[in-house]
């Protein structure tokens, strides 16, 4: 295979994208820093993309994400004439060259740039074969190469091109369009035989070669009947630097779990999660819950759990039952009805949710008094204990419901 970029850059290629190599990191990265510094667009471009979050590198390889950054070796990657700079841009939804086009001397045209880079790929550059592939997935092809589509039969083209390049890829164990290859082969876009069989092979393929997301993928598959082979692709995946894998670690111990509940091993697993992934929302979520609920030699402490669910809360909805009864009996937080209301709307099936809504109407608080209304969310869980003893407190009579 012919080298088309600098060798600090095909090492960056290699160790970070083509075949993962956690180890290398750090040389990895100071070798693109060192080779952008000198004015190397082709280092710029993949020096962006090591800034641009998880979606781009491995979360494993614990480079700092940074936009500002990013966006600025973007725009140089493209002003410095690399080609997979200015192909690489055109995907990135948002971004825009300050120059104000993608493309740039010594190229005239979008056309020029997919040849150049459709050059590289035929020569063997791992990479850029993985470029084209996505091009051709994600129908960029048509714009770039001049390609018509009309109609399902010229859709089923592309992205057959597409996946014999990604199954190429993938015989090689390069995993890095994985993600497009398992669309191909289960979404039956233009009519294409789904493979389900075939994708789940692929799947287990990545967890064995340490693809951390299909580590998690496949553990929670086979969860339930395989608990221990799941936990060792849960533990892999954390020491990959995947926080998912500790959080799924976690669960595995918590309420609904797999394993016998062992709730003090499940916080732990969730603390090491927020520490690997501060931003995370699961592990707020579930080390919350242990915090309302308690159990297995841990106490219930109201405030902790509230710090937990309001880190989150903003971005994901999931303790809005246990946060809106906590808004509304005070539990660790303020009375706050009207907030209490709107958070247990959020799931009016859930227990708490039901139970809450039904004070809420029953009392009139916040709200004009509606026992009726009460009832409705009471009789879903009428077994309940919290349940039957508001129940006691008031009768139907041929005019209605009255409080006795």
């Amino acid at each position: 295979m012919s080298k088309h970029f600098d060798s600090r850059v095909e090492y960056a290629i290699d160790n970070i994208w083509l075949h993962p190599r956690l180890d290398n990191r750090e040389s990895a990265l100071r070798g693109l820093q060192e080779a952008a510094a000198e004015g190397d667009g082709d280092a710029c471009y993949f020096l962006a993309r090591c800034y641009s979050g998880s979606s781009f590198v491995e979360p494993g390889f614990g480079y700092q994400c940074d936009k500002e950054t990013a966006v600025e070796w973007y725009n140089r990657s493209i002003e410095l004439g690399s080609a997979v700079g200015m192909m690489g841009t055109m995907t990135i939804g948002n971004f825009t060259p300050r120059s104000g086009s993608y493309v740039h001397p010594p190229y005239t045209s979008e056309r020029e740039v997919w040849n150049e880079v459709m050059e590289m790929a035929r020569d063997g550059q791992g990479f850029c074969r993985c470029m084209i592939a996505d091009a051709y997935c994600y129908k960029d092809a048509v714009r770039l190469a001049g390609l018509k589509i009309e109609g399902p039969a010229d859709t089923r083209i592309l992205l057959c091109k597409a996946r014999q390049i990604y199954e190429e890829l993938l015989q090689e164990d390069v995993f890095l369009g994985i993600d497009n290859m398992i669309y191909i082969l289960t979404s039956g876009e233009a009519d294409l035989e789904r493979e389900r069989e075939l994708a789940m092979q692929w799947e287990e393929k990545a967890a064995q070669m340490g693809v951390s997301s299909y580590e998690i993928k496949v553990g929670k598959r086979i969860a339930a009947k395989q608990p221990v082979k799941a936990m060792e692709l849960y533990k892999s995946a954390a020491e990959h630097g995947n926080s998912d894998g500790y959080l799924e670690l976690g669960k595995m111990y918590t309420y609904c779990s797999h394993q016998r509940r062992n709730l003090p091993v499940a916080k732990e697993y969730f603390e090491k999660a927020i520490e690997m992934n501060p931003n995370a929302i699961g592990p707020y979520n579930y080390l919350g819950e242990i915090y309302f609920k308690g159990g297995d030699g841990l106490k219930v402490d109201y405030q902790a759990a509230a710090r937990c669910f309001l880190k989150v809360i903003d971005r994901n909805d999931w303790s809005s039952d246990m946060l809106g009864y906590s808004y509304l009996h005070g539990l660790g937080v303020p009375v706050d009805y009207a907030r209490a209301k709107t958070l247990l709307e959020k799931y009016p099936r859930e227990r708490l949710s039901c139970i809450g809504l039904g004070e809420i109407h029953a009392y009139g608080l916040g709200v004009p008094v509606n026992i009726e209304e009460a009832m409705r969310y009471w009789n879903r869980f009428s077994r309940d204990p919290i349940v039957k003893e508001y129940q006691k407190e008031f009768q139907e009579t041929m005019w209605g419901w009255k409080r006795r």
